[in-house]
């Protein structure tokens, strides 16, 4: 008795070829996630707000995406459907990516000099190909791609916060009209703390009735940061009304 034809067209999906282009492209994804994380360890010791996490999961996504041009032999389980070409879907997939692209821009929050989303944008772009890889049959490396994204926000987040990097801080004091914020004072100070402030990224805004001063503060790898007496002390400053001190985070 032979298949029905829904059952020869399901079974198409799991076929040897199919499991064998659905292994490559797996080790491709795995690949392309330990470069992606070594870029962004390169970024993360150094302050950046993509680290680790971002590089990596953008790596992943971009890797299936264009892996799969590779094997439109094996799309849709490889069945030979006349009405569809390999030019049909790709056209479909550009589509997807500039859309997903839109959306994972609007999840960045920018605040001054801190930036947060990042990572959230590219599980975002990251979900997109997992979406794709299973639209076009590679079940095997979808699942494995979903299994290695949420791999790559967990794990490797704790990864990234155990290995030494340097840490930034965004700094903005609101002093009175009267006061004369002195930016080599405050760099002392902030180094005392184990703060190094960056001296390029001042800022100073003069208003009717505050001056307000902004600026990076970065940490040495190895370096002990006391915020609590740094506040204590910003606490105390005369002519300082208010400040805030923001980490940069991804």
């Amino acid at each position: 008795m032979s298949p029905l034809p829904e059952t020869s067209t399901l079974l198409s999906f799991w076929s040897p070829t199919s499991l064998a282009g659905n292994v490559t492209l797996l080790l491709h994804l795995i690949g392309s996630m330990l470069l992606g994380m070594l870029v962004g360890y390169e970024r993360s010791y150094h302050g950046r707000a993509a680290g680790m996490r971002t590089f990596s999961l953008v790596c992943m996504a971009s890797t299936g995406i264009v892996a799969i041009f590779g094997m439109p032999e094996i799309w849709f389980g490889g069945q030979q459907l006349t009405t569809i070409t390999a030019d049909g879907p790709s056209r479909v997939i550009q589509g997807i990516v500039t859309g997903i692209g839109f959306l994972g821009a609007g999840v960045i929050i920018h605040e001054g000099r801190t930036v947060s989303g990042l990572s959230t944008a590219a599980s975002i772009w990251t979900a997109a190909a997992i979406g794709i890889l299973v639209g076009l049959g590679f079940y095997v490396a979808g699942i494995a791609l979903a299994f290695l994204c949420a791999f790559s926000m967990s794990i490797v987040l704790r990864l990234e916060r155990w290995l030494p990097r340097h840490k930034r801080y965004y700094f903005e004091l609101f002093y009175t009209a009267q006061a004369h914020p002195d930016t080599i004072e405050l760099g002392s100070l902030a180094l005392s703390f184990g703060l190094d402030l960056r001296q390029d990224t001042v800022g100073l805004r003069i208003t009717k009735s505050h001056q307000i001063c902004t600026f990076m503060a970065t940490s040495g790898p190895k370096n002990h940061v006391d915020l609590n007496g740094l506040v204590r002390i910003l606490q105390a400053t005369n002519g300082l009304e208010r400040f805030s001190i923001a980490p940069e985070r991804n």
